[in-house]
């Protein structure tokens, strides 16, 4: 994909619930996201999210979103500590999220979890949760950006 045709957002189509959480960990927009074992006490209180840490594992389909009430753009990662827009996807809901390097998605590709926040094409018994809606290579990807692609979540 080139600059013309990206997308400047993660949620792109869909009515997902949007929270906020507390990083504790460095998290980029499109990042799937976990909460940690010391996460939300209640339900009025925020919780604490890192980058989903389980390759192939159970997961919700949670996304950190981009700070644009900062004035930042999907190029800029929260820090430790930092109040952390996501989205927590139904069904049907479109995200543009991170593909692994490494990874060859085409749009028959169904996705899971790399245990890194990116998302890999699932195997055996990996935990599907979304379908790749972009023919995406990171085999050789070097160049930030080149891995995002975007998934409808299933």
């Amino acid at each position: 994909m080139n600059n013309e045709t990206n997308p400047h957002r993660i949620h792109l189509l869909g009515d997902g619930r949007h929270e906020e959480d507390i990083a504790a960990a460095v998290i980029k927009p499109g990042h799937l996201l976990a909460t940690t074992a010391d996460g939300r006490q209640s339900p009025n209180s925020c919780g604490k999210v890192i980058p989903h840490n389980v390759a192939g594992g159970v997961c919700e389909a949670k996304f950190a979103l981009e700070d644009a009430l900062q004035g930042k753009t999907i190029a800029n990662s929260y820090a430790i500590g930092d109040i952390v827009g996501n989205v927590m996807c139904n069904r049907g809901d479109v995200v543009y999220a991170w593909l692994s390097e490494g990874e060859v998605a085409t749009t028959e590709s169904l996705l899971t979890s790399n245990g890194d926040g990116a998302l890999k094409v699932a195997t055996g018994t990996d935990h599907v949760i979304a379908k790749a809606l972009d023919n995406v290579d990171a085999s050789d990807s070097g160049a930030e950006g080149d891995n995002r692609l975007r998934v409808r979540i299933l």
